[in-house]
């Protein structure tokens, strides 16, 4: 009984050992070779195009967000000036009506004075 596990077992073994080679890998030939050549280059070079796109990209990014701070800065400029100027207008308003009514209590005080004159001409 042993003598028939044993002998089973070392014909299993070759059987497997001869049917290995049937089973292995081919080796890639020279057409498969330069097939994988050629794919590989194609790759390669794609990656290539596609680093430089994502290059030019990032350099279009950067300009355009220059562009948009130097305008952003220009709008803040602009903006600050307006504000400025209107705060002007505003202070230039109220020294008009101030003016204005210094004038008014100019001539009231003209027209007071002058009906005193008049009051001690009469006299």
């Amino acid at each position: 009984m042993t003598h028939k596990t044993t002998l089973f077992s070392l014909i299993t073994g070759l059987l497997l050992l001869a049917a290995t080679p049937i089973f292995a890998q081919n080796s890639p030939t020279k057409e498969e070779k330069g097939a994988s050549y050629e794919t590989n280059k194609e790759k390669e070079i794609r990656d290539e195009i596609r680093l430089t796109d994502a290059k030019k990209l990032k350099a279009e990014t950067k300009a355009t967000a220059r562009i948009t701070e130097a305008n952003a800065k220009e709008a803040k400029r602009i903006d600050e000036e307006a504000t400025y100027a209107a705060k002007q207008a505003k202070r230039a308003a109220r020294m008009e009506a101030k003016a204005q009514r210094n004038r008014a209590d100019a001539d009231k005080q003209a027209i007071k004075s002058a009906k005193a004159i008049e009051k001690s001409d009469n006299n």
